[in-house]
């Protein structure tokens, strides 16, 4: 049986399993095989699959404070990546109907290849300081620094 530190660490080691591969891995290796049209959809549906189990533990499930306070300190974070997927998606979105609008199939192609790779910048902007700031918290929870057990769940 898991210690409760142990159990708190649990949200935020989701969250950077899924921000490494979800975010970063999949997106890039698809960018790099040039299967972003396949594996992008791929990767954001199992990225939101791991945001909603986040969001139900951090609204459904109660334990012990300090856990709970973990779950909604995670789902916080996750929150911070949905709003960059509304930005690349709304960046993808723009550069579909600038496309449609180009006349020569070689240039529409460019252009749909350049705005995919700027529509990923937003994503890769916000996982990275996630990273980092997952990787911290964990690290304190384990060593005891970080107990937020005072703070109430909103």
């Amino acid at each position: 049986m898991l210690n409760e530190q142990a159990r708190a660490v649990i949200p935020h080691q989701l969250l950077v399993l899924n921000l490494l591969v979800f975010n970063l891995l999949l997106p890039i290796g698809s960018l790099l095989m040039s299967m972003e049209r396949l594996l992008l959809p791929i990767a954001i549906t199992c990225s939101l699959s791991v945001f909603l189990y986040i969001w139900y533990r951090s609204k459904h499930v109660h334990q012990t404070p300090l856990i709970n306070a973990h779950w909604h300190i995670v789902w916080k974070r996750c929150r911070i990546v949905l709003i960059a997927y509304g930005v690349s998606i709304s960046i993808e979105l723009m550069s579909s109907l600038m496309a449609s609008f180009q006349k020569d199939p070689e240039w529409r192609s460019i252009m749909m290849i350049a705005f995919t790779r700027i529509a990923i910048v937003p994503i890769l902007l916000v996982v990275t300081p996630l990273l980092i700031s997952s990787t911290i918290a964990m690290s304190k929870v384990r060593s005891g620094k970080l107990n937020v057990s005072g703070i109430t769940p909103q």
